[in-house]
């Protein structure tokens, strides 16, 4: 289940989840840190065989949630990796009261991971903050829900005709990457957020790495400008 992308970087498709009747595939990414420890970004269902396989890369120490919407599986990954230390955006601690989170995650990366794993913290919509990663080692850039890919092929399988047009219109589709229109409208004080889509941008990212939808796997850096050209 675990696929190889790039140096110390792997991901992993989980199910299928229905969010406000919209199928969404879900993604997780696994990245070794220089210690050796891992680092999981947004965990999908825990099964015996994908715990198997993460722990033979090594010993879990991070696991991270990059919004408030990415928080399903937290707990059953906390209860099988309970050494690791669990983080999150102030949204999702907020929400999820009940698990144990060791610290809330903004633009400054915490010491196990700073130098290795850069990330860019987004506040300007009101329903959402979220986080976006850039690992140096692998050049990846890593999107919860700030751009999505649908493939034509997942959303003819599981989008009803009706509301493909919506995916299409919006741009939420492989290419574009562009986010759900409700959240890229709801995107106020853009000229906070566009310094650090630059930046991203900046460091020449060659892979992408979504939650929903396809990854992009080379000439990443032309592809960001494709994604968040609504906000540049």
């Amino acid at each position: 289940m675990l696929e190889s992308l790039g140096p110390d970087l792997w991901v992993a498709d989980g199910g299928i989840v229905s969010f406000f009747g919209f199928d969404y595939p879900t993604r997780m990414a696994v990245i070794r840190l220089d210690d050796g420890g891992l680092w999981l970004w947004s965990p999908v269902e825990l099964t015996s065989e994908l715990a198997d396989q993460v722990s033979a890369l090594g010993t879990v120490r991070h696991i991270v949630s990059p919004n408030k919407l990415h928080y399903l599986f937290l707990s059953a990954w906390q209860a099988a990796f309970p050494e690791a230390l669990l983080w999150g955006t102030a949204s999702t601690i907020a929400k999820c009261k009940k698990l144990n989170f060791h610290g809330a995650l903004a633009d400054e990366p915490p010491a196990p991971w700073l130098g290795q794993i850069d990330q860019f913290y987004f506040t300007n919509s009101a329903f959402m903050d979220e986080l976006i990663f850039y690992h140096r080692t692998s050049r990846t850039a890593i999107i919860a829900d700030l751009s999505q890919t649908f493939s034509e092929a997942f959303l003819v399988r599981h989008w009803p005709w009706w509301l493909r047009p919506i995916a299409r219109i919006s741009k939420m589709t492989e290419g574009w990457g562009h986010p759900p229109f409700d959240y890229r409208t709801s995107f106020r004080h853009r000229d906070t957020a566009r310094p650090k889509i630059r930046a991203l941008i900046d460091a020449h990212p060659e892979r992408v790495v979504v939650a929903h939808g396809e990854i992009v796997r080379g000439d990443g850096e032309a592809f960001l400008r494709r994604a968040f050209s609504w906000l540049l």
